[in-house]
């Protein structure tokens, strides 16, 4: 039995999802009450796209693991990806007993912000994860101040430039001094977020001189294409999402366009921080990308943005959709199951086109 269970592991490690489950569903016949088990084909039918039966078996992991904090974020992921925000980022909260995400946590003195009146103190909105993370759930911080709150913000450091040009002018990085903090994705529970309520993206005020300066160095006779083919490599996920650089270069041979890279350490352009990046991205007339902070940055600046997602793709930008309810200026190319990249490449390709 212990063979067939690492099989099935070792599968789902290579993306082989059937083969995953058919030998986890052998499994199940024999230990049909086994926690672990059932947590793990909740995951594999979750990355096949089958979310009704993804949360069948991660509740009935959740019921025989009560307190399996990785079993519940799973189920989180479920439900987040089928669009129940309420119930998903309730479930969400679970994160904070996961190591990984642990360390993430400001173990501050003052006490943690459960939506209540805020009468004018000062409350710490704090970035979590990944950049792109703590760039879309921001716009949180207008809803937060109209709900009396004075709101310092806390961002790594290669934000903090960028977050000073947010629209409304909030202190970024000055003080750890509150009267409560709360983490930025927590922010969708405490206002009881769904679908039909997600407020609109943060607005950042970049300079008009700074965007000019980027706009003299593109080609003003063509259409002019900021593309990223990578995401951070540590990423759990990262092999669903980044794509081999050389994928990207039927692009480069669509007549009437330029394209330029926006890869962070691989560039001909000195994008030192996220604000350079945003200035460059305002002075360019497209963003494609694989499902990275740069996709968010796009979408937050209102540019248009083209996001090539793997079917297994992350939570937020849902199934079978080709927009997103987080920014309006996105679409989204998805890459078939078990499919190839080349094929999104290829309907990229033919919608820049002229």
């Amino acid at each position: 039995m212990k063979e067939l269970w690492d099989e099935s592991l070792i599968l789902y490690r290579r993306g082989k999802l059937d083969d995953a489950l058919d030998r986890m569903l052998a499994l199940e016949a024999r230990i049909p009450t086994n926690g672990r088990l059932l947590a793990n084909i909740g995951v594999v039918y979750r990355d096949k796209g089958d979310l009704a039966h993804a949360e069948t078996y991660l509740r009935r992991a959740c019921a025989v693991l009560p307190d399996d904090p990785a079993a519940r974020f799973n189920l989180a992921l479920t439900l987040l990806r089928a669009g129940r925000l309420r119930e998903g980022f309730r479930e969400y909260e679970s994160r904070w007993r996961i190591p990984q995400f642990q360390e993430q946590h400001l173990n501050l003195p003052q006490p943690p912000w459960q939506g209540e009146p805020l009468a004018g103190r000062r409350i710490l909105l704090y970035g979590e994860q990944g950049a792109g993370d703590t760039i879309q759930f921001v716009r949180y911080a207008p809803l937060v101040r109209a709900a009396g709150g004075e709101v310092l913000l806390a961002v790594r450091p290669d934000l903090q430039r960028l977050m000073t040009w947010m629209e409304g002018g909030y202190p970024v990085n000055q003080s750890l001094e509150c009267d409560a903090q709360c983490p930025l994705m927590s922010m969708p529970l405490r206002f009881s977020t769904e679908l039909g309520t997600i407020p609109p993206p943060a607005r950042f005020a970049v300079p008009q001189d700074l965007t000019a300066r980027w706009a003299a160095r593109f080609d003003s006779r063509q259409r002019n294409v900021g593309v990223v083919w990578a995401g951070n490599p540590k990423h759990p996920n990262d092999r669903d999402r980044s794509i081999p650089a050389g994928l990207f270069a039927p692009l480069s041979h669509v007549e009437g366009v330029r394209c330029w890279s926006l890869q962070v350490g691989r560039t001909e352009l000195e994008l030192t921080d996220f604000a350079e990046t945003a200035a460059a991205i305002s002075a360019l007339d497209l963003v494609v990308s694989v499902d990275t902070a740069v996709a968010h940055l796009a979408g937050s600046l209102g540019k248009p943005v083209w996001l090539l997602a793997a079917h297994a793709c992350d939570w937020r930008w849902m199934l079978d959709r080709k927009d997103s309810p987080w920014y309006p200026s996105l679409r989204i190319f998805r890459r078939r199951y078990q499919g190839d990249w080349s094929e999104v490449i290829d309907r990229v390709v033919a919608e820049l086109k002229p």
